[in-house]
């Protein structure tokens, strides 16, 4: 199995700027409907791709700490994994682990038959965010292109 890391997943056309009173059934909605948007999904998907990432949500929070979340759903909608990122200066409540708000949320779908790359991909984001600076540069990360950037930056360390 080859790594897989966030950098080779996340859909660079889909950036969404969040609200800081969203809730997270919003979040997710709204980083599914970039995804339909950017044709990753179909629109007709929209709520089974919701409710897959809050049925996840209910077994316990994917708010990690750091100000990071990552909901995230198995779904044979989608024949690779692909990957959604939110942002909100302000951070929004996803029930974090370490109570803290969270500014960066990526929204994360795999096909059932992909198991392993998704354990890879987690276990290699989990490394990056441990790193020094990188939630502090996520955070600073304004637009897709930069975002992309700061993550291959820190995967190639």
């Amino acid at each position: 199995m080859s790594d897989t890391y966030m950098s080779d997943v996340i859909v660079d056309k889909v950036y969404v700027a969040l609200p800081s009173d969203a809730d997270k059934r919003t979040v997710i909605s709204k980083l599914a409907e970039a995804l339909a948007s950017a044709r990753k999904i179909k629109a007709g998907d929209l709520e089974n791709v919701v409710e897959g990432a809050m049925a996840r949500e209910a077994i316990g929070s994917t708010g990690i700490g750091h100000g990071i979340a990552i909901p995230h759903c198995r779904t044979d909608l989608v024949k690779n994994i692909v990957c959604a990122y939110g942002h909100c200066s302000d951070g929004v409540d996803f029930d974090s682990l370490d109570g803290e708000p969270v500014h960066s949320v990526f929204l994360l779908l795999t096909p059932h038959d992909k198991k392993d790359e998704h354990l890879a991909l987690m276990k290699n984001f989990a490394s990056q965010i441990r790193k020094d600076h990188f939630c502090d540069f996520l955070q600073q990360s304004t637009d897709p292109k930069s975002l992309v950037a700061l993550l291959s930056e820190f995967e190639d360390q």
